[in-house]
């Protein structure tokens, strides 16, 4: 076997391997065999007809076309082993030149590389703001209206007042083939003047005061533009006219602020211990959007400086993955991908394109630069902190999983499996961006950085395995519709066909 190997611009090798043509006869033997076994010969058993029948009756041609599908499945793991070459998913067989000497032509997407750049050198302060007294009075001004008391009163509506509406909403200027109607008859109720904590206001932030001064049955008409980056995506930009049927105005009584207040929560004695409480909470939350902003904004300076590689294949599957995600979502709102693009107006390829594979890039320049960065830094994790995040994925899924629809899954191998290696990626993905904080802020010691040697848990290991297991199996070629049409005719100089990544 002789090997000429040349890697593309695409991140991909092309592989010519050489056979001499007697390489060939044995499986031509082989091929003649299963020919027999799949056929019907009269006056022989299927599978034990002579070479010369089969060739004969079929035609040496046909022996010789399944002899080189025989062959390449069987030499492709070979090439693999002598190119050096640990595939980043199935390779392609792009050609077949039954010359002398007999050639294969295969196309192997290669393993991701990432080369860092001077991440050491990148500053950026750190610096999470307080929460302030304001935003704890605020939301503790919104637990006392939860908790409110309220009467209904013949009276206009004012500030503080709950007021219950009825709520239409027509788009002002719809896309073609947009539905301008958004809501009909929509309930809704709200405190005028409230500001929700989370800044979840809706129908958007301001809206109850258009309501001051309304009495019980009065309608009112409402025009609003939703800003740029509004929450709501499918309303940026968007003039929305809505219509206002107030139907009930009643008036808030307040808890009073003391330990009676607190206790009405059961964890605390005291007012003092509750609103410390809320402090903590907002703190922590707030600090929280703060780190996911600080390491987004620091890893995207961190992939500016390397250089990411990797096949279109490997891009596909990311794309693939994010089509998943996006249709599982909706699924949750009941709509379908082609219904949603009608929507927003665009057509399938042109969303690929212009949204789905920028977003398909930049996630994996982020999930290769992070892997590198762990190895750069020698960074490891011990089986306890994978059982750490383990436990909290858990604690979190059992808040919005039905009990029965959680114990099945977790007697299921492969969910557990797929669980503890998202535990492990989480668990790591933090220690990196720790170690990039540390960077950043200038309080990190210079040190050589060395392979790395993750520690992983039993557990994590048993995941990997089982998620690998299906890899480690001999390649087979696959066929085409393409190539399973060329089938038809007895000789084949040319033939795409997928090969399996060989097992490491």
């Amino acid at each position: 076997m002789k090997l000429n190997i040349e890697t593309r611009e695409d991140h991909q090798a092309k592989i010519i391997a050489e056979f001499e043509p007697s390489d060939l006869d044995k499986y031509k033997i082989k091929a003649a065999r299963r020919i027999a076994s799949k056929s019907k010969i009269p006056g022989f058993r299927p599978g034990k007809a002579p070479y010369d029948v089969v060739s004969r009756l079929y035609g040496e041609p046909a022996i010789e076309e399944d002899a080189i599908e025989l062959m390449m499945e069987a030499v492709y793991p070979e090439i693999l082993v002598e190119a050096k070459i640990d595939p980043a998913s199935s390779g392609t067989l792009e050609d077949v030149d039954k010359g002398d000497p007999i050639r294969f032509t295969f196309v192997v997407p290669l393993q991701p590389t990432v080369t860092l750049g001077n991440y050491k050198e990148i500053r950026k302060a750190y610096a999470p703001k307080s929460v302030t007294e304001k935003q704890v009075n605020e939301f503790i001004q919104h637990l006392r209206r939860t908790y409110a008391t309220a009467e209904p009163v013949e009276r206009p509506a004012a500030k503080d007042d709950l007021v219950y509406i009825k709520l239409d909403a027509t788009l002002l200027k719809p896309d073609k083939e947009e539905n301008p109607e958004l809501l009909k008859d929509r309930p809704l109720q709200l405190v005028i003047g409230e500001n929700d904590p989370e800044e979840n206001d809706y129908p958007y932030p301001g809206f109850g005061d258009n309501l001051i001064g309304l009495n019980a049955n009065d309608e009112k008409k409402i025009k609003y533009t939703y800003p740029k980056d509004s929450k709501f995506e499918k309303l940026r930009g968007k003039a929305v006219e809505f219509n206002v049927l107030l139907q009930t105005v009643k008036q808030l009584t307040l808890p009073e602020l003391n330990d009676d207040f607190a206790k009405m929560f059961g964890e605390y004695e005291t007012f003092a211990q509750l609103k410390e409480a809320i402090q903590e909470q907002l703190q922590n939350r707030q600090t929280s959007e703060y780190d996911e902003m600080y390491y987004e904004e620091l890893l995207d300076e961190v992939v500016k400086t390397a250089t990411v590689k990797y096949p279109p294949q490997v891009l596909e599957h990311e794309m693939e993955h994010i089509i998943e995600n996006v249709t599982h979502d909706l699924s949750h709102q009941k709509m379908e991908l082609d219904v949603y693009l009608k929507t927003i107006n665009k057509e399938k390829e042109v969303w690929l394109e212009e949204e789905v594979k920028p977003a398909a890039v930049k996630n994996l320049s982020k999930s290769l630069v992070l892997r590198e960065l762990a190895k750069a830094e020698d960074i490891e994790l011990a089986s306890e902190e994978i059982q750490t995040e383990v436990t909290g994925m858990l604690t979190q899924i059992q808040q919005t999983t039905n009990p029965k629809a959680l114990s099945k899954q977790l007697i299921n191998k492969n969910y557990l499996n797929a669980l503890t290696m998202d535990a492990a990626s989480r668990a790591m993905s933090r220690k990196v961006f720790e170690r990039l904080k540390d960077i950043a802020t200038g309080k990190t010691v210079e040190v050589a950085g060395k392979p790395v040697k993750a520690a992983r848990s039993k557990s994590t290991k048993e995941a990997k395995d089982s998620v690998q297991s299906t890899d480690e199996q001999k390649p087979k070629a696959k066929k085409t519709k393409a190539a399973a049409v060329k089938e038809a005719t007895p000789a084949t100089v040319k033939k795409t066909k997928k090969v399996e990544k060989t097992s490491e």
